[in-house]
């Protein structure tokens, strides 16, 4: 595994991408879905956890009960997305932050799996977990740890306007 990919493969992975809040009307097949959980399930874990789960959200009826727990300024950038993924990980009830670690993990997994399938996504970190796992995992063994926005990004509408720090800024090496 000691490969460097192609400077295609870092611009769809990083340099050329973003975050995507306004979407085309153009649907995300099942197929996608299936190779995205094939990539995200490949993903690093912390080896604590049991895996997490994926529930891609495409029905109207569902996105709706999705929109009632997030805040008004995120929820037309989810439902009006073709598809929208919770990320659920596994209570672990011994190791109560490795829930968090887990779906943090695997959300930087989808983030790229979803890139690297010529998708693109809005992430969203600010929602009501409880309403959403109330209503998504019922049964109070998973925990709804990240929701993002799934589809093809409207390219002719403004990026967010945040000019990353230069390495100087940001980086230390001790």
């Amino acid at each position: 595994m000691h490969r460097i990919v192609n400077d295609a493969a870092l611009d769809a992975l990083f340099r050329s991408a973003r975050s995507h809040y306004v979407w085309l009307p153009r649907p995300v097949s099942d197929t996608l879905l299936r190779a995205l959980w094939e990539l995200v399930k490949r993903g690093p874990t912390s080896g604590i956890a049991d895996p997490g789960r994926l529930l891609f959200i495409r029905s109207e009826p569902a996105k709706s009960r999705l929109a009632a727990a997030l805040p008004a300024a995120v929820r037309g950038g989810l439902t009006n997305a073709p598809v929208a993924a919770i990320i659920g990980s596994p209570i672990d009830r011994d190791h109560p932050s490795a829930t968090l670690r887990e779906g943090g993990l695997q959300a930087a997994s989808l983030i790229l799996a979803v890139r690297a399938l010529g998708l693109d996504c809005g992430p969203i970190w600010e929602f009501d977990g409880p309403a959403v796992e109330g209503v998504f995992f019922p049964e109070g063994k998973i925990a709804a740890t990240f929701l993002c926005a799934i589809g093809y990004g409207d390219d002719t509408q403004p990026a967010p306007d945040q000019m990353p720090p230069r390495v100087d800024e940001a980086c230390g090496i001790l």
